[in-house]
């Protein structure tokens, strides 16, 4: 298992979340390695579905068997069971679209990593206080997209945040949150199509993370 200041220097590092929810076991191991070999090793499985715990199980042994180093976390925890269920069967952290201080308490007593969602400065500031690295702020672009972080930024440099929901794959739109201070993007459908899961393009699949990452390597330079 990874340690949570591994985790976040990663998140900071690599900058993308890709985060995906498939039901087919064989499926999501096809997507997850399909991302991993495009140098994203990083991946957040969604918490979406009836049998979203069971495909859990079967990437996490895969992962540690194939890609010992990559990171493999949990998404869509809202309560504080749910997420103790997970970090057992292994998730190297956990992300809620929502602020729940059991959760935190939870994640924090076995030194995992939680990212919590928040939608205003004030769960930030209290996020934080409960001992929050990172936080998401969720729905972001529906929020006021990069207005909105850099305006929380502007008091609250020292917050770090990764933003998820309406985040694109595109050159303009990550460049929009880079300069407005985000630590990280959380990015589903927009990377991880329906299109390219439903034609089993996994190749497909690979390339889009291979271009998106010297995107990031571009804004990084900047």
């Amino acid at each position: 298992m990874n340690q949570r200041i591994d985790i976040i220097n990663k998140i900071r590092d690599i900058r993308v979340m890709p985060l995906y929810y498939h039901a087919d076991p064989d499926v999501a191991l096809q997507v997850m390695q399909a991302v991993f070999e495009g140098g994203l090793d990083l991946l957040e499985f969604t918490n979406r579905g009836a049998n979203a715990f069971k495909v859990f199980e079967k990437l996490y042994e895969f992962k540690s068997q194939q890609y010992p180093n990559a990171a493999l976390g949990i998404g869509s925890i809202v309560d504080a069971p749910t997420a103790a269920q997970y970090i057992l069967a292994g998730a190297d952290f956990v992300v809620s679209p929502l602020l729940n201080h059991e959760l935190i308490k939870v994640c924090n007593r076995r030194k995992i990593l939680h990212i919590p969602g928040c939608s205003t400065l004030s769960e930030i500031s209290q996020a934080e206080e409960w001992g929050a690295e990172m936080v998401k702020v969720f729905p972001a672009a529906q929020l006021g997209g990069p207005a909105f972080i850099k305006a929380i930024k502007g008091p609250c440099p020292w917050s770090s945040i990764v933003v998820t929901g309406g985040v694109k794959t595109t050159y303009e739109n990550l460049k929009a949150w880079h300069d407005a201070g985000v630590d990280g993007f959380g990015i589903g459908s927009d990377l991880i199509s329906k299109d390219l899961i439903k034609e089993g393009n996994y190749t497909g699949l690979t390339e889009k993370v291979k271009e998106l990452l010297q995107i990031v390597t571009k804004l990084k330079s900047l």
